[in-house]
């Protein structure tokens, strides 16, 4: 596994890379448009998030060792066909956001992202998934992941309120106002109800207001469900979260489960290859011949 596995990934960084090293626009347009096309979507969604898994290292903390946790980048670009059949392709990496960004780019392009009429780009609202975003796919329509916003609406729920039927009953209200007015009108209720509760308050609630609203303010502009739906966009990212579920999820995580650098990536490198239906070609290619 960690042969054969260890070339996949050497395929990709290598790949990614000769990318590099091209200039960006025409050329390494070009270049990637060279190779076997994966399909031609009318619409194509693209993603990425990351997922923590345990490695064998150790950091001490006071008189215990605890375990090391990394952050496996995930990133997969899906389609439909007609109206009912999904299809999708993923890879992982523990690289910088920028490489990373350019090997999903690649990805994408391959996908069919030059010919598609609309391209989008989903995910939750971390800072390097917004690097990947600006750097490598300025022109895709950018969704802010609905059910990651609603974990930050529950979160300042329950910092408002104590009982779980009145966190319930407001997080619902900001859930109607998203679907009503967008981003926008729930950040208006947020104001006027943080403004209700004074600006000197330093109460719990009044953080939560304040963590919520520093949170939506500046990723206001994705958040434009209304317009989302009536296009009949996918405003969830279910297929990145069930990638990162194949890719990392049930593999390198689990009662026992450590790993190396090397092991871990190998280990999703595989899966990849699996879940990309590449692996047959890839094989082709003598993968242990060339670890050797």
């Amino acid at each position: 596994m960690q042969q054969v596995g260890g070339v996949a990934e050497g395929d990709r960084q290598a790949a990614v890379e000769a990318l590099g090293a091209l200039p960006e626009g025409v050329a390494r347009e070009e270049h990637v448009l060279s190779k076997k096309p994966i399909a031609r979507p009318k619409r194509l969604y693209i993603s990425c998030d990351g997922v923590m898994y345990p490695t064998r290292y150790r950091q001490q903390e006071g008189d215990r060792k605890r375990i090391v946790y990394q952050e496996m980048k995930c990133g997969t670009v899906f389609w439909q066909e007609g109206n009912s059949t999904w299809h999708k392709r993923v890879l992982s990496s523990r690289d910088n956001p920028e490489d990373f960004g350019l090997s999903l780019w690649d990805l994408a392009v391959r996908c069919g992202m030059l010919q598609a009429d609309e391209v989008i780009f989903i995910s939750d609202g971390g800072s390097w998934c917004d690097t990947v975003a600006r750097q490598h796919f300025r022109d895709a329509i950018r969704i802010l992941d609905w059910y990651h916003l609603s974990e930050h609406i529950w979160e300042a729920a329950r910092g408002l309120y104590g009982d779980e039927a009145a966190a319930k009953s407001w997080a619902s209200r900001c859930h109607g106002l998203l679907e009503a007015s967008s981003g926008i009108g729930l950040l208006r209720y947020l104001e006027r109800s943080r403004r209700s509760r004074g600006g000197g308050s330093t109460s719990a609630g009044v953080e939560a207001l304040d963590s919520l609203i520093g949170y939506l303010r500046p990723r206001l502009p994705i958040t434009d469900y209304v317009e989302y739906r009536q296009r009949g966009f996918v405003i969830g990212s279910g297929m990145m979260e069930s990638t990162c579920k194949q890719l990392v999820g049930k593999r390198l995580k689990g009662c026992g489960r450590q790993w190396s650098e090397g092991g871990a990536l190998a280990m999703s490198g595989l899966i990849a290859q699996r879940l990309n239906r590449t692996g047959e070609a890839f094989w082709a290619t003598r993968p242990l011949h060339r670890a050797a």
